[in-house]
Protein backbone atom coordinates (compact mmCIF):
# COMPACT_ATOMS: atom_id res chain seq x y z
CA UNK A 1 0.00 0.00 0.00
CA UNK A 2 2.84 2.40 0.94
CA UNK A 3 4.61 1.60 -2.31
CA UNK A 4 1.48 2.45 -4.29
CA UNK A 5 1.09 5.77 -2.46
CA UNK A 6 4.76 6.57 -3.12
CA UNK A 7 4.29 5.98 -6.86
CA UNK A 8 1.21 8.19 -6.89
CA UNK A 9 3.08 11.03 -5.15
CA UNK A 10 6.06 10.70 -7.49
CA UNK A 11 3.76 10.67 -10.52
CA UNK A 12 1.89 13.75 -9.29
CA UNK A 13 5.04 15.81 -8.84
CA UNK A 14 6.41 14.60 -12.18
CA UNK A 15 3.29 15.82 -13.98
CA UNK A 16 3.41 19.07 -12.01
CA UNK A 17 7.04 19.69 -12.93
CA UNK A 18 6.33 19.00 -16.60
CA UNK A 19 3.44 21.45 -16.52
CA UNK A 20 5.62 24.11 -14.90
CA UNK A 21 8.46 23.73 -17.39
CA UNK A 22 6.04 23.50 -20.33
CA UNK A 23 4.68 26.99 -19.68
CA UNK A 24 5.32 29.47 -22.44
CA UNK A 25 8.00 32.10 -21.72
CA UNK A 26 6.56 35.46 -20.64
CA UNK A 27 5.80 37.97 -23.37
CA UNK A 28 8.48 40.64 -23.82
CA UNK A 29 7.17 44.18 -24.26
CA UNK A 30 9.08 46.05 -26.93
CA UNK A 31 8.97 49.69 -28.04
CA UNK A 32 9.57 50.06 -31.79
CA UNK A 33 10.44 53.62 -32.74
CA UNK A 34 10.65 54.50 -36.45
CA UNK A 35 12.12 57.73 -37.78
CA UNK A 36 9.64 57.98 -40.62
CA UNK A 37 5.97 57.49 -41.39
CA UNK A 38 4.44 54.06 -41.99
CA UNK A 39 3.71 54.98 -45.62
CA UNK A 40 7.44 55.42 -46.29
CA UNK A 41 8.44 52.23 -48.13
CA UNK A 42 11.81 51.89 -46.40
CA UNK A 43 10.08 52.01 -43.01
CA UNK A 44 7.20 49.80 -44.14
CA UNK A 45 9.60 47.07 -45.24
CA UNK A 46 11.59 47.42 -42.00
CA UNK A 47 8.43 46.99 -39.97
CA UNK A 48 7.38 44.02 -42.12
CA UNK A 49 10.73 42.35 -41.35
CA UNK A 50 10.25 43.01 -37.63
CA UNK A 51 6.73 41.56 -37.67
CA UNK A 52 7.69 38.46 -39.65
CA UNK A 53 10.67 37.84 -37.38
CA UNK A 54 8.44 38.17 -34.32
CA UNK A 55 5.95 35.74 -35.85
CA UNK A 56 8.71 33.19 -36.36
CA UNK A 57 9.45 33.42 -32.61
CA UNK A 58 5.86 32.50 -31.84
CA UNK A 59 4.97 36.18 -31.29
CA UNK A 60 7.19 36.35 -28.21
CA UNK A 61 7.35 40.14 -28.52
CA UNK A 62 4.43 42.44 -27.77
CA UNK A 63 5.25 45.54 -29.79
CA UNK A 64 4.22 49.15 -29.23
CA UNK A 65 4.97 50.88 -32.55
CA UNK A 66 5.53 54.62 -32.96
CA UNK A 67 6.35 56.60 -36.13
CA UNK A 68 8.08 60.00 -35.82
CA UNK A 69 7.37 61.04 -39.46
CA UNK A 70 10.48 63.23 -39.54
CA UNK A 71 10.56 63.21 -43.33
CA UNK A 72 7.69 65.69 -43.22
CA UNK A 73 8.42 67.58 -40.03
CA UNK A 74 11.41 67.52 -37.71
CA UNK A 75 11.64 70.89 -35.93
CA UNK A 76 12.28 71.02 -32.20
CA UNK A 77 8.74 72.09 -31.29
CA UNK A 78 7.36 69.02 -33.01
CA UNK A 79 9.89 66.70 -31.37
CA UNK A 80 9.17 68.24 -27.97
CA UNK A 81 5.49 67.50 -28.49
CA UNK A 82 6.27 63.88 -29.37
CA UNK A 83 8.47 63.56 -26.26
CA UNK A 84 5.63 64.82 -24.09
CA UNK A 85 3.19 62.46 -25.81
CA UNK A 86 5.40 59.39 -25.33
CA UNK A 87 6.22 60.29 -21.72
CA UNK A 88 2.52 60.50 -20.91
CA UNK A 89 1.54 57.45 -22.93
CA UNK A 90 4.22 55.08 -21.67
CA UNK A 91 4.89 56.40 -18.16
CA UNK A 92 5.71 53.41 -15.94
CA UNK A 93 4.92 51.00 -18.81
CA UNK A 94 7.06 47.87 -18.22
CA UNK A 95 9.07 47.72 -21.45
CA UNK A 96 11.73 45.04 -21.84
CA UNK A 97 13.57 46.43 -24.86
CA UNK A 98 13.64 48.99 -27.67
CA UNK A 99 14.10 48.72 -31.45
CA UNK A 100 15.11 51.94 -33.21
CA UNK A 101 15.20 52.49 -36.97
CA UNK A 102 17.23 55.21 -38.72
CA UNK A 103 19.12 58.21 -37.39
CA UNK A 104 16.33 60.56 -36.36
CA UNK A 105 14.76 57.98 -34.07
CA UNK A 106 18.18 57.26 -32.54
CA UNK A 107 18.77 60.95 -31.83
CA UNK A 108 15.27 61.17 -30.40
CA UNK A 109 15.63 58.17 -28.08
CA UNK A 110 18.87 59.58 -26.73
CA UNK A 111 16.99 62.78 -25.81
CA UNK A 112 14.03 60.95 -24.25
CA UNK A 113 14.38 61.02 -20.47
CA UNK A 114 12.21 58.11 -19.36
CA UNK A 115 13.43 55.92 -16.47
CA UNK A 116 11.53 52.88 -17.74
CA UNK A 117 13.40 53.05 -21.07
CA UNK A 118 16.80 54.51 -20.18
CA UNK A 119 18.57 51.31 -19.14
CA UNK A 120 16.78 48.81 -21.37
CA UNK A 121 18.49 46.69 -24.04
CA UNK A 122 18.28 48.54 -27.35
CA UNK A 123 19.00 47.84 -31.00
CA UNK A 124 19.27 50.59 -33.62
CA UNK A 125 19.36 49.65 -37.32
CA UNK A 126 19.70 51.63 -40.52
CA UNK A 127 21.97 54.21 -38.87
CA UNK A 128 23.92 56.33 -41.33
CA UNK A 129 25.90 58.48 -38.89
CA UNK A 130 28.98 56.45 -37.96
CA UNK A 131 29.60 58.75 -34.98
CA UNK A 132 26.22 57.97 -33.42
CA UNK A 133 26.09 56.40 -29.96
CA UNK A 134 23.52 54.45 -27.96
CA UNK A 135 23.62 53.73 -24.24
CA UNK A 136 23.30 50.03 -23.45
CA UNK A 137 22.56 49.12 -27.02
CA UNK A 138 23.77 47.80 -30.35
CA UNK A 139 23.97 49.96 -33.47
CA UNK A 140 23.74 48.28 -36.86
CA UNK A 141 25.05 50.93 -39.21
CA UNK A 142 23.41 51.26 -42.60
CA UNK A 143 25.96 50.77 -45.30
CA UNK A 144 24.86 52.44 -48.48
CA UNK A 145 26.90 50.65 -51.10
CA UNK A 146 27.82 53.78 -52.97
CA UNK A 147 31.22 52.76 -54.29
CA UNK A 148 29.90 49.37 -55.38
CA UNK A 149 27.27 51.20 -57.41
CA UNK A 150 29.79 53.68 -58.85
CA UNK A 151 31.88 50.75 -60.11
CA UNK A 152 28.74 49.08 -61.48
CA UNK A 153 27.73 52.28 -63.31
CA UNK A 154 31.16 52.61 -64.92
CA UNK A 155 31.01 48.98 -66.03
CA UNK A 156 27.55 49.24 -67.60
CA UNK A 157 27.98 52.80 -68.99
CA UNK A 158 31.59 52.86 -70.25
CA UNK A 159 30.97 56.09 -72.23
CA UNK A 160 29.53 57.91 -69.23
CA UNK A 161 30.24 61.62 -68.96
CA UNK A 162 27.69 62.84 -66.41
CA UNK A 163 26.42 61.08 -63.32
CA UNK A 164 23.21 62.77 -62.19
CA UNK A 165 23.10 62.50 -58.40
CA UNK A 166 19.60 63.05 -56.96
CA UNK A 167 19.54 63.82 -53.23
CA UNK A 168 17.35 66.08 -51.11
CA UNK A 169 18.33 68.21 -48.10
CA UNK A 170 16.88 65.96 -45.43
CA UNK A 171 19.11 64.73 -42.61
CA UNK A 172 19.66 61.38 -44.35
CA UNK A 173 20.14 63.13 -47.68
CA UNK A 174 22.91 65.30 -46.27
CA UNK A 175 24.77 62.25 -44.96
CA UNK A 176 24.61 60.50 -48.33
CA UNK A 177 25.56 63.65 -50.23
CA UNK A 178 28.71 64.02 -48.17
CA UNK A 179 29.68 60.37 -48.72
CA UNK A 180 28.98 60.37 -52.48
CA UNK A 181 30.99 63.54 -53.08
CA UNK A 182 33.92 62.04 -51.19
CA UNK A 183 33.83 58.73 -53.09
CA UNK A 184 33.42 60.27 -56.57
CA UNK A 185 36.68 62.17 -56.06
CA UNK A 186 38.40 58.82 -56.65
CA UNK A 187 36.95 58.72 -60.17
CA UNK A 188 38.05 61.84 -62.05
CA UNK A 189 36.40 60.62 -65.26
CA UNK A 190 32.98 61.19 -63.67
CA UNK A 191 31.35 64.60 -63.83
CA UNK A 192 29.02 64.56 -60.81
CA UNK A 193 25.86 66.61 -61.44
CA UNK A 194 24.28 67.11 -58.00
CA UNK A 195 20.54 67.75 -58.14
CA UNK A 196 19.38 68.86 -54.70
CA UNK A 197 16.98 71.77 -55.07
CA UNK A 198 15.10 70.94 -58.25
CA UNK A 199 11.42 70.05 -58.04
CA UNK A 200 10.40 66.58 -59.14
CA UNK A 201 8.94 67.92 -62.38
CA UNK A 202 12.08 69.97 -63.12
CA UNK A 203 14.26 66.93 -62.49
CA UNK A 204 12.12 64.78 -64.73
CA UNK A 205 12.40 67.35 -67.56
CA UNK A 206 16.20 67.50 -67.16
CA UNK A 207 16.60 63.72 -67.30
CA UNK A 208 14.32 63.41 -70.32
CA UNK A 209 16.89 65.50 -72.22
CA UNK A 210 20.01 63.80 -70.82
CA UNK A 211 22.22 61.45 -72.82
CA UNK A 212 21.36 57.78 -72.66
CA UNK A 213 25.10 57.09 -72.23
CA UNK A 214 25.02 58.77 -68.82
CA UNK A 215 23.53 57.44 -65.58
CA UNK A 216 21.39 58.54 -62.65
CA UNK A 217 22.04 57.74 -59.00
CA UNK A 218 18.74 58.17 -57.17
CA UNK A 219 18.90 58.40 -53.36
CA UNK A 220 16.73 60.31 -50.89
CA UNK A 221 14.72 62.68 -53.07
CA UNK A 222 11.41 62.88 -51.23
CA UNK A 223 11.43 66.34 -49.75
CA UNK A 224 11.12 69.63 -51.63
CA UNK A 225 12.05 71.96 -48.78
CA UNK A 226 11.25 75.17 -50.61
CA UNK A 227 7.72 73.99 -51.43
CA UNK A 228 7.21 71.93 -48.26
CA UNK A 229 6.26 68.91 -50.41
CA UNK A 230 6.88 65.28 -49.53
CA UNK A 231 6.83 62.74 -52.39
CA UNK A 232 6.10 59.05 -51.95
CA UNK A 233 8.84 56.72 -53.18
CA UNK A 234 6.54 55.05 -55.69
CA UNK A 235 5.83 58.46 -57.23
CA UNK A 236 9.52 59.32 -57.41
CA UNK A 237 10.41 55.94 -58.88
CA UNK A 238 7.86 56.39 -61.65
CA UNK A 239 8.57 60.04 -62.46
CA UNK A 240 12.33 59.48 -62.59
CA UNK A 241 12.60 55.85 -63.71
CA UNK A 242 9.90 55.99 -66.38
CA UNK A 243 10.99 59.23 -68.05
CA UNK A 244 14.76 59.31 -67.60
CA UNK A 245 16.80 58.57 -70.74
CA UNK A 246 19.83 57.38 -68.73
CA UNK A 247 19.35 54.26 -66.59
CA UNK A 248 18.51 54.92 -62.95
CA UNK A 249 20.61 53.23 -60.25
CA UNK A 250 19.52 53.08 -56.60
CA UNK A 251 20.83 52.04 -53.19
CA UNK A 252 17.68 50.39 -51.81
CA UNK A 253 15.62 47.53 -53.16
CA UNK A 254 12.19 49.05 -52.47
CA UNK A 255 13.03 51.79 -54.99
CA UNK A 256 13.10 49.31 -57.90
CA UNK A 257 9.79 49.96 -59.63
CA UNK A 258 8.27 52.26 -62.21
CA UNK A 259 11.26 52.05 -64.56
CA UNK A 260 14.13 52.24 -62.02
CA UNK A 261 16.80 49.77 -63.17
CA UNK A 262 18.43 48.74 -59.86
CA UNK A 263 21.94 48.38 -58.46
CA UNK A 264 23.75 47.02 -55.43
CA UNK A 265 20.95 47.52 -52.96
CA UNK A 266 20.14 47.20 -49.28
CA UNK A 267 17.00 45.34 -48.26
CA UNK A 268 15.35 47.13 -45.34
CA UNK A 269 13.22 44.04 -44.69
CA UNK A 270 16.34 42.10 -43.68
CA UNK A 271 17.38 44.93 -41.35
CA UNK A 272 14.06 44.48 -39.56
CA UNK A 273 14.69 40.76 -39.15
CA UNK A 274 18.22 41.46 -37.94
CA UNK A 275 16.96 43.97 -35.38
CA UNK A 276 14.76 41.31 -33.77
CA UNK A 277 17.62 38.80 -33.80
CA UNK A 278 20.00 41.21 -32.06
CA UNK A 279 17.45 42.30 -29.46
CA UNK A 280 16.41 38.74 -28.56
CA UNK A 281 20.06 37.92 -27.86
CA UNK A 282 20.07 40.68 -25.21
CA UNK A 283 16.79 39.70 -23.52
CA UNK A 284 16.66 37.26 -20.59
CA UNK A 285 14.90 33.95 -21.00
CA UNK A 286 14.81 31.50 -23.88
CA UNK A 287 13.19 32.85 -27.04
CA UNK A 288 13.36 31.11 -30.38
CA UNK A 289 15.62 33.20 -32.58
CA UNK A 290 14.19 34.09 -36.01
CA UNK A 291 16.10 32.98 -39.07
CA UNK A 292 16.45 34.47 -42.53
CA UNK A 293 17.93 32.93 -45.64
CA UNK A 294 18.09 36.15 -47.64
CA UNK A 295 21.09 38.50 -47.49
CA UNK A 296 20.58 42.11 -46.45
CA UNK A 297 22.21 43.36 -49.66
CA UNK A 298 23.03 42.33 -53.23
CA UNK A 299 22.72 43.14 -56.93
CA UNK A 300 19.08 43.47 -57.97
CA UNK A 301 17.76 44.68 -61.35
CA UNK A 302 14.46 45.16 -63.14
CA UNK A 303 14.17 43.08 -66.32
CA UNK A 304 12.12 45.58 -68.33
CA UNK A 305 14.52 48.40 -67.49
CA UNK A 306 17.49 46.30 -68.60
CA UNK A 307 15.74 45.70 -71.92
CA UNK A 308 14.79 49.34 -72.30
CA UNK A 309 18.39 50.51 -71.83
CA UNK A 310 19.82 47.68 -73.96
CA UNK A 311 21.95 46.21 -71.18
CA UNK A 312 22.90 42.59 -71.77
CA UNK A 313 22.50 40.27 -68.81
CA UNK A 314 25.99 38.90 -69.42
CA UNK A 315 27.40 42.26 -68.28
CA UNK A 316 25.72 42.01 -64.88
CA UNK A 317 27.69 40.85 -61.83
CA UNK A 318 27.55 37.23 -60.76
CA UNK A 319 24.58 36.29 -58.56
CA UNK A 320 22.52 39.24 -59.76
CA UNK A 321 18.80 38.86 -59.14
CA UNK A 322 16.53 40.05 -61.95
CA UNK A 323 12.98 41.06 -61.06
CA UNK A 324 10.19 40.29 -63.52
CA UNK A 325 12.31 38.15 -65.82
CA UNK A 326 10.11 35.90 -67.99
CA UNK A 327 10.74 32.23 -67.36
CA UNK A 328 11.37 29.78 -70.18
CA UNK A 329 8.40 27.70 -71.23
CA UNK A 330 9.92 24.47 -69.92
CA UNK A 331 10.99 26.03 -66.61
CA UNK A 332 7.68 27.77 -66.09
CA UNK A 333 5.60 24.73 -67.03
CA UNK A 334 7.70 21.76 -65.97
CA UNK A 335 5.05 20.55 -63.56
CA UNK A 336 2.50 20.60 -66.34
CA UNK A 337 4.84 18.72 -68.65
CA UNK A 338 5.56 16.09 -66.00
CA UNK A 339 1.91 15.36 -65.38
CA UNK A 340 0.75 15.71 -68.99
CA UNK A 341 1.47 12.08 -69.85
CA UNK A 342 -0.36 10.84 -66.79
CA UNK A 343 -3.20 13.21 -67.46
CA UNK A 344 -3.61 12.02 -71.04
CA UNK A 345 -3.72 8.42 -69.88
CA UNK A 346 -6.29 9.24 -67.25
CA UNK A 347 -8.32 11.20 -69.78
CA UNK A 348 -8.38 8.26 -72.17
CA UNK A 349 -9.73 6.06 -69.39
CA UNK A 350 -12.26 8.72 -68.47
CA UNK A 351 -13.38 9.03 -72.10
CA UNK A 352 -13.96 5.30 -72.31
CA UNK A 353 -15.95 5.36 -69.09
CA UNK A 354 -17.92 8.38 -70.29
CA UNK A 355 -18.78 6.63 -73.52
CA UNK A 356 -20.28 3.79 -71.49
CA UNK A 357 -22.09 6.22 -69.24
CA UNK A 358 -23.36 8.35 -72.10
CA UNK A 359 -25.59 5.59 -73.38
CA UNK A 360 -27.00 5.11 -69.90
CA UNK A 361 -27.45 8.84 -69.50
CA UNK A 362 -29.48 9.05 -72.69
CA UNK A 363 -31.80 6.40 -71.35
CA UNK A 364 -32.11 8.27 -68.04
CA UNK A 365 -32.69 11.57 -69.85
CA UNK A 366 -35.48 10.00 -71.84
CA UNK A 367 -37.11 8.84 -68.63
CA UNK A 368 -36.42 12.19 -66.95
CA UNK A 369 -38.09 14.02 -69.82
CA UNK A 370 -41.22 11.99 -69.28
CA UNK A 371 -41.09 12.78 -65.55
CA UNK A 372 -40.66 16.51 -66.28
CA UNK A 373 -43.63 16.41 -68.62
CA UNK A 374 -45.71 14.75 -65.93
CA UNK A 375 -44.53 17.33 -63.39
CA UNK A 376 -45.44 20.17 -65.74
CA UNK A 377 -48.84 18.61 -66.27
CA UNK A 378 -49.28 18.40 -62.50
CA UNK A 379 -48.31 22.06 -62.07
CA UNK A 380 -50.69 23.07 -64.84
CA UNK A 381 -53.47 21.08 -63.20
CA UNK A 382 -52.70 22.88 -59.92
CA UNK A 383 -52.84 26.22 -61.71
CA UNK A 384 -56.15 25.35 -63.33
CA UNK A 385 -57.58 24.18 -60.02
CA UNK A 386 -56.41 27.35 -58.30
CA UNK A 387 -58.01 29.56 -60.96
CA UNK A 388 -61.22 27.52 -60.84
CA UNK A 389 -61.24 27.78 -57.06
CA UNK A 390 -60.57 31.52 -57.33
CA UNK A 391 -63.52 31.90 -59.69
CA UNK A 392 -65.63 29.88 -57.27
CA UNK A 393 -64.61 32.22 -54.46
CA UNK A 394 -65.63 35.22 -56.59
CA UNK A 395 -69.04 33.72 -57.18
CA UNK A 396 -69.39 32.55 -53.55
CA UNK A 397 -68.51 35.94 -52.06
CA UNK A 398 -70.10 37.97 -54.83
CA UNK A 399 -66.89 39.66 -55.95
CA UNK A 400 -67.11 41.68 -59.12
CA UNK A 401 -65.58 39.58 -61.85
CA UNK A 402 -61.85 39.65 -62.53
CA UNK A 403 -60.85 40.81 -59.02
CA UNK A 404 -58.75 37.72 -58.35
CA UNK A 405 -57.26 37.87 -61.85
CA UNK A 406 -56.21 41.48 -61.27
CA UNK A 407 -54.77 40.58 -57.88
CA UNK A 408 -52.71 37.84 -59.56
CA UNK A 409 -51.34 40.13 -62.28
CA UNK A 410 -50.66 43.02 -59.90
CA UNK A 411 -48.93 40.72 -57.39
CA UNK A 412 -46.56 39.49 -60.10
CA UNK A 413 -45.70 43.05 -61.16
CA UNK A 414 -44.99 44.20 -57.59
CA UNK A 415 -42.89 41.07 -57.01
CA UNK A 416 -40.82 41.95 -60.08
CA UNK A 417 -40.38 45.53 -58.84
CA UNK A 418 -38.98 44.35 -55.51
CA UNK A 419 -36.60 42.07 -57.43
CA UNK A 420 -37.92 38.67 -56.46
CA UNK A 421 -36.73 35.81 -58.66
CA UNK A 422 -38.59 34.80 -61.80
CA UNK A 423 -39.76 31.60 -60.07
CA UNK A 424 -41.04 33.58 -57.08
CA UNK A 425 -42.88 36.00 -59.37
CA UNK A 426 -44.54 33.08 -61.14
CA UNK A 427 -45.51 31.43 -57.85
CA UNK A 428 -47.12 34.55 -56.38
CA UNK A 429 -49.09 35.10 -59.59
CA UNK A 430 -50.44 31.56 -59.26
CA UNK A 431 -51.23 31.56 -55.54
CA UNK A 432 -52.30 35.14 -54.74
CA UNK A 433 -55.86 34.57 -56.09
CA UNK A 434 -56.30 32.10 -53.21
CA UNK A 435 -55.99 34.75 -50.49
CA UNK A 436 -59.73 34.71 -49.69
CA UNK A 437 -60.34 30.98 -50.15
CA UNK A 438 -61.38 30.76 -46.50
CA UNK A 439 -64.54 32.77 -47.23
CA UNK A 440 -65.97 29.49 -48.47
CA UNK A 441 -66.47 28.66 -44.80
CA UNK A 442 -68.25 31.94 -43.91
CA UNK A 443 -72.06 32.13 -43.92
CA UNK A 444 -73.56 33.95 -46.86
CA UNK A 445 -75.59 36.11 -44.48
CA UNK A 446 -72.35 37.59 -43.16
CA UNK A 447 -70.64 37.80 -46.55
CA UNK A 448 -73.58 39.57 -48.15
CA UNK A 449 -74.62 41.73 -45.20
CA UNK A 450 -74.88 45.31 -46.54
CA UNK A 451 -74.50 47.01 -43.18
CA UNK A 452 -71.87 47.03 -40.46
CA UNK A 453 -71.01 43.66 -38.95
CA UNK A 454 -71.54 43.00 -35.26
CA UNK A 455 -68.53 42.12 -33.09
CA UNK A 456 -69.41 38.44 -33.28
CA UNK A 457 -69.96 38.61 -37.04
CA UNK A 458 -66.61 40.38 -37.44
CA UNK A 459 -64.91 37.65 -35.40
CA UNK A 460 -66.46 35.05 -37.70
CA UNK A 461 -65.40 37.04 -40.78
CA UNK A 462 -61.81 37.25 -39.50
CA UNK A 463 -61.73 33.48 -39.15
CA UNK A 464 -61.71 33.13 -42.94
CA UNK A 465 -57.89 33.47 -42.92
CA UNK A 466 -57.47 30.46 -40.65
CA UNK A 467 -60.08 28.47 -42.58
CA UNK A 468 -58.21 29.18 -45.80
CA UNK A 469 -54.91 28.20 -44.20
CA UNK A 470 -56.32 24.85 -43.03
CA UNK A 471 -57.75 24.13 -46.47
CA UNK A 472 -54.55 24.91 -48.34
CA UNK A 473 -51.96 23.59 -45.87
CA UNK A 474 -53.36 20.08 -46.08
CA UNK A 475 -51.34 19.61 -49.29
CA UNK A 476 -47.58 18.99 -49.29
CA UNK A 477 -47.07 20.77 -52.63
CA UNK A 478 -44.87 23.88 -52.70
CA UNK A 479 -47.43 26.00 -54.55
CA UNK A 480 -50.25 25.32 -52.10
CA UNK A 481 -47.82 25.85 -49.22
CA UNK A 482 -47.29 29.47 -50.33
CA UNK A 483 -51.01 29.84 -51.03
CA UNK A 484 -51.69 28.79 -47.43
CA UNK A 485 -49.25 31.40 -46.08
CA UNK A 486 -50.89 34.18 -48.11
CA UNK A 487 -54.36 33.08 -47.02
CA UNK A 488 -53.26 33.24 -43.36
CA UNK A 489 -51.23 36.47 -43.38
CA UNK A 490 -52.74 38.85 -45.94
CA UNK A 491 -54.61 40.76 -43.21
CA UNK A 492 -51.52 41.17 -40.99
CA UNK A 493 -50.30 44.78 -40.70
CA UNK A 494 -46.75 46.11 -40.88
CA UNK A 495 -47.18 47.70 -37.42
CA UNK A 496 -48.46 44.45 -35.87
CA UNK A 497 -52.08 45.57 -35.49
CA UNK A 498 -53.55 43.15 -38.03
CA UNK A 499 -54.93 39.66 -37.62
CA UNK A 500 -54.95 36.71 -36.93
CA UNK A 501 -51.63 36.64 -34.94
CA UNK A 502 -50.44 40.26 -34.94
CA UNK A 503 -47.28 39.58 -36.94
CA UNK A 504 -45.30 42.68 -37.82
CA UNK A 505 -42.79 43.99 -40.37
CA UNK A 506 -40.65 41.37 -42.12
CA UNK A 507 -42.03 38.57 -39.95
CA UNK A 508 -44.92 38.73 -42.43
CA UNK A 509 -44.03 36.75 -45.57
CA UNK A 510 -43.15 38.94 -48.57
CA UNK A 511 -45.88 37.21 -50.63
CA UNK A 512 -48.48 38.19 -48.00
CA UNK A 513 -47.26 41.81 -47.86
CA UNK A 514 -47.47 42.10 -51.65
CA UNK A 515 -50.92 40.52 -51.84
CA UNK A 516 -52.24 42.78 -49.07
CA UNK A 517 -51.30 45.93 -51.03
CA UNK A 518 -52.75 44.92 -54.40
CA UNK A 519 -55.89 43.37 -52.84
CA UNK A 520 -56.77 46.58 -50.97
CA UNK A 521 -55.87 48.74 -53.97
CA UNK A 522 -58.15 46.82 -56.33
CA UNK A 523 -60.97 46.54 -53.80
CA UNK A 524 -61.03 50.28 -53.07
CA UNK A 525 -61.21 51.16 -56.77
CA UNK A 526 -64.06 48.68 -57.32
CA UNK A 527 -67.75 49.31 -56.68
CA UNK A 528 -69.33 47.46 -53.76
CA UNK A 529 -72.88 47.20 -52.46
CA UNK A 530 -72.05 49.43 -49.54
CA UNK A 531 -69.91 52.01 -51.39
CA UNK A 532 -69.05 53.67 -54.62
CA UNK A 533 -65.57 53.13 -56.06
CA UNK A 534 -62.95 55.46 -54.59
CA UNK A 535 -61.12 57.95 -56.74
CA UNK A 536 -57.53 57.11 -57.59
CA UNK A 537 -56.32 60.19 -55.71
CA UNK A 538 -58.15 59.10 -52.56
CA UNK A 539 -56.67 55.61 -52.81
CA UNK A 540 -53.16 57.04 -53.24
CA UNK A 541 -53.70 59.24 -50.17
CA UNK A 542 -54.72 56.18 -48.13
CA UNK A 543 -51.59 54.28 -49.14
CA UNK A 544 -49.37 57.25 -48.32
CA UNK A 545 -50.97 57.47 -44.88
CA UNK A 546 -50.81 53.72 -44.19
CA UNK A 547 -47.24 53.17 -45.39
CA UNK A 548 -45.40 51.84 -42.36
CA UNK A 549 -48.68 51.20 -40.56
CA UNK A 550 -50.90 48.80 -42.47
CA UNK A 551 -48.53 48.28 -45.40
CA UNK A 552 -44.83 47.58 -45.94
CA UNK A 553 -43.35 51.08 -46.51
CA UNK A 554 -40.78 50.00 -49.12
CA UNK A 555 -43.30 47.99 -51.11
CA UNK A 556 -45.79 50.85 -50.87
CA UNK A 557 -43.20 53.27 -52.24
CA UNK A 558 -42.45 50.93 -55.16
CA UNK A 559 -46.17 50.49 -55.76
CA UNK A 560 -46.91 54.24 -55.87
CA UNK A 561 -43.85 54.98 -58.02
CA UNK A 562 -45.18 52.53 -60.63
CA UNK A 563 -48.89 53.23 -60.14
CA UNK A 564 -49.60 53.52 -63.87
CA UNK A 565 -48.71 49.84 -64.39
CA UNK A 566 -51.28 48.72 -61.83
CA UNK A 567 -53.95 51.05 -63.20
CA UNK A 568 -53.29 49.52 -66.62
CA UNK A 569 -54.08 46.06 -65.20
CA UNK A 570 -57.49 47.30 -64.05
CA UNK A 571 -58.15 48.72 -67.48
CA UNK A 572 -57.13 45.46 -69.14
CA UNK A 573 -59.32 43.32 -66.86
CA UNK A 574 -62.33 45.50 -66.01
CA UNK A 575 -65.13 44.49 -63.65
CA UNK A 576 -67.99 42.49 -65.15
CA UNK A 577 -70.88 44.78 -64.41
CA UNK A 578 -73.43 41.99 -64.71
CA UNK A 579 -72.00 40.18 -61.66
CA UNK A 580 -73.37 40.80 -58.22
CA UNK A 581 -71.65 43.40 -56.02
CA UNK A 582 -70.80 42.53 -52.50
CA UNK A 583 -68.90 43.70 -49.47
CA UNK A 584 -65.11 43.30 -49.43
CA UNK A 585 -63.66 42.63 -46.05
Amino acid sequence: MRIRISFIIIGFFSVLSIAVFAQDPPIKRILVLHSYDASYLWTARLQKGIEDANQSTGNALKMSIEYLDTKRISNEDYLATIRYYLQKKYKNYPFDGVIITDDNALNFINSLDMPNIRNLPKVAVGIGNVNASLAKGIILYEKDYIEENIKLILKLRPKLQNLYFLVDRSYSGNLIDKEVVQIVKKYPQINLVRIRDFSLSETRYLLEKASDEDAVLLTHFNTEKRSNIFHEYSQIAYQIGHYSRPPVFVLWKFYISGGVMGGYVTRSYQLGVRAVQLLINQLPGEIQEPTSNSPAEGFVFDYKSLQRHHIDESLLPHNSYILGKPKSFIYANWKILVVTGSTITILIVIILVLMLLLKRKREINSQSQKIVELQNQTVNVQKDLIHLLGDAIEIRSGETGNHVKRVAKMSAILAQLCQLTADECQIIEIVSPMHDVGKIGIQEAILEKPGKLTAEEWRIMQSHVEIGYRILSSSEGEILHFAAIIALEHHEHWDGKGYPTGKAAENIHIFSRITAIVDVFDALLSERSYKKPWSLAKVVQLFEEQAGKQFDPKLTKLFLENLDRFVAIREKYPDKVDNALTLVR
